[in-house]
């Protein structure tokens, strides 16, 4: 019995070590003094989005041999994985009758979720820090505000922005558009490009 009790207490050990060293950070960024200003240069927020430019474009188009589309993004809805308590809602609000001649209707939803950690999603450099501290040393303090971050965002469209077309005289191009796979919605917001 004695050595059941020991050898009990001995995986017991063995257990709460390993659980230990897994959660023991294995790797810490360098200091301010190492990593900052970044390479491309002290108010950078890009990071290695600097290297977008329309050679990469033209190089990553030469990769495409088939033509075959793989969807990689998870369909929103209550039934996906969720991490921790987070959860994705979808509130239909009923038919709107418009009363003009035309007899149109209209549908809409109310999406109560959180953006991080729901579905497939993209994070901005404000999504993580060490300590005080984000991508190219900018301080939490200094760029966290009640209604987000002021810099290191993951900019949102709202409008199409057609004045560098316009300027460029581009009238024919593919436009390329992928909605968010929204289970139950009747619209979603999207990330349009033009591509010539």
């Amino acid at each position: 019995m004695q050595r059941i009790a020991c050898g009990a207490v001995a995986g017991a050990v063995l257990i709460f070590s390993t659980a230990a060293l897994a959660q023991t950070p294995s790797w810490s960024p360098p200091p301010e003094s190492q990593r900052c200003p970044s390479k491309w240069g002290a108010g950078d927020e890009r990071g290695a989005g600097n290297h977008m430019k329309p050679q990469t474009v033209l190089n990553a188009a030469k990769l495409i041999k088939t033509g075959e589309v793989i969807e990689l993004g998870h369909v929103l809805s209550g039934n996906i994985p969720f991490s921790g308590p987070r959860r994705f809602d979808v509130h239909v609000k009923r038919t709107f009758m418009n009363p003009q001649s035309n007899n149109r209707g209209s549908n809409e939803e109310t999406v109560i979720s959180e953006i991080g950690q729901v579905g497939t999603q993209f994070d901005g450099f404000a999504h993580q820090t060490h300590g005080n501290s984000h991508y190219n040393c900018f301080k939490t303090d200094e760029i966290a505000t009640r209604t987000g971050f002021s810099k290191l965002g993951v900019h949102l469209l709202e409008n199409l922005k057609l004045d560098e077309m316009a300027g460029k005289q581009v009238y024919e191009f593919a436009f390329i558009i992928q909605p968010l796979k929204i289970q139950g919605g009747t619209g979603s917001t999207v990330a349009p490009i033009a591509v010539r």
